[in-house]
């Protein structure tokens, strides 16, 4: 009987002759290490080399389908992996909504946290000490509805993403209303959703000739020769049109604003922001070539002191996009159809005298079995580039 999984039926035609153990390589192995991908065994790249993370992540789905845990390959196990996989829905809550853009605002439904608002003045702001605690507290909730419906932006829009669903909430909640810090007054825009089935010209697929400079699109390429409805967009992508990192930059008061003296001289350990003194809710931004003009924004959703009040960890989330052409941070796209939108969540710890002791990407929007993370410390505390500067705001 033909496999229902297109990637095992293009893959093994003929079924399986014999077994497929550590050492295997090419297509075969490609489809098998997409199927346990996608059923949570693996968490490697589709490379097509059967090694020891495939070898493990066959052992899991052996051991969770009850039968015997031996590494290998079978055409029985290949039978199991086809039924695992036809059972699988990876569509988000939001991505099976009618309107992605409505579920994702039902804060009721999402059972998000009542905004609370410790304060008497008859008239709110963004600089309002109270909506500054507020956007802190609320932040890291709405963050874990994003994660789970992976929901991804580039950097500046997973930042406005952040803001924009803040004020919705907060007028249901408290009735107050609050203004779009960024357009100051001029017409708001409709949000761009898209999502695998409508992808409103978002970039869908990798396109053959060109080359792949972000590490372990070689693997989605070899996906997508065996899988034709493979697509870059894994939840829901969200973009706000013709506002700039540097527009939201120049929206935002500076808590701490860059000095000569921030400058780490190359050392990664050491961060180039105050971070004893960042709160859930503010903003980096980095200006990657000096010359006045920010091009990456990073949220800082959780902070985590110990009792000397010294920051032991922050989460920080980075909206970011892949043009699969070119890797440099400041380049713009073009058009919609040139990018790959994902977003990032960077987990970083800090030792008692602040500098960087771990630092890992805690969850990512698009699967690891399909593609690298690239997020770290060194990319979102600290600037890579000689003359680069930061400087830490709020919304105001």
């Amino acid at each position: 009987m033909a496999f229902q999984d297109s990637a095992l039926r293009k893959a093994f035609p003929n079924g399986l002759q014999g077994e497929l153990v550590r050492g295997a390589n090419g297509t075969s192995v490609v489809a098998v290490q997409y199927a346990l991908g996608r059923l949570g065994h693996l968490h490697d790249l589709c490379d097509g080399k059967f090694g020891n993370n495939t070898e493990n992540a066959v052992k899991a789905f052996q051991t969770a389908v009850g039968i015997a845990e031996t590494g290998k390959v079978t055409a029985i196990l290949l039978t199991l992996l086809d039924i695992a996989v036809g059972r699988v829905d990876l569509r988000t809550p939001a991505m099976q909504a009618a309107d992605p853009l409505a579920y994702l605002s039902d804060f009721r439904g999402l059972r998000m946290p009542e905004i609370r608002i410790v304060g008497t003045r008859e008239i709110y702001n963004w600089a309002s000490p109270e909506i500054q605690v507020a956007y802190g507290n609320w932040i890291g909730a709405y963050w874990e509805v994003l994660k789970q419906n992976r929901v991804e932006a580039d950097c500046k829009g997973m930042a406005l993403f952040l803001m924009d669903q803040f004020r919705k909430q907060i007028k249901q909640d408290r009735f107050i209303t609050l203004t779009h810090p960024v357009l100051r007054g001029a017409p708001e825009k409709r949000w761009i959703v898209a999502t695998r089935d409508k992808t409103r010209g978002f970039f869908s697929r990798s396109h053959s000739g060109v080359p792949a400079n972000r590490a372990g699109y070689e693997a989605v390429k070899a996906v997508e020769k065996l899988d034709p409805q493979q697509s870059m967009l894994y939840g829901v992508a969200v973009h706000y049109p013709e506002i700039s990192a540097h527009q939201v930059a120049r929206a935002c008061a500076r808590v701490w604003d860059w000095n000569p003296a921030s400058n780490n001289s190359g050392d990664t350990s050491r961060p180039e922001v105050p971070v004893n003194q960042l709160q859930p809710g503010n903003l980096i931004f980095i200006d990657h070539t000096g010359n006045g003009s920010f091009d990456h924004t990073v949220n800082i959703i959780k902070v985590e002191r110990d009792s000397a009040n010294r920051t032991r960890k922050l989460v920080m989330a980075v909206g970011s996009f892949d043009d699969v052409r070119d890797n440099i941070s400041d380049t713009e796209p073009t058009s919609l159809g040139l990018i790959n939108t994902y977003a990032e969540e960077v987990t970083v710890e800090l030792d008692a005298n602040g500098r960087i002791s771990n630092s890992v990407v805690s969850w990512s929007s698009e699967p690891d079995y399909i593609v690298k993370t690239r997020y770290s410390a060194r990319t979102t505390l600290m600037e890579q580039k000689a003359g680069g500067k930061l400087f830490v705001g709020h919304w105001a």
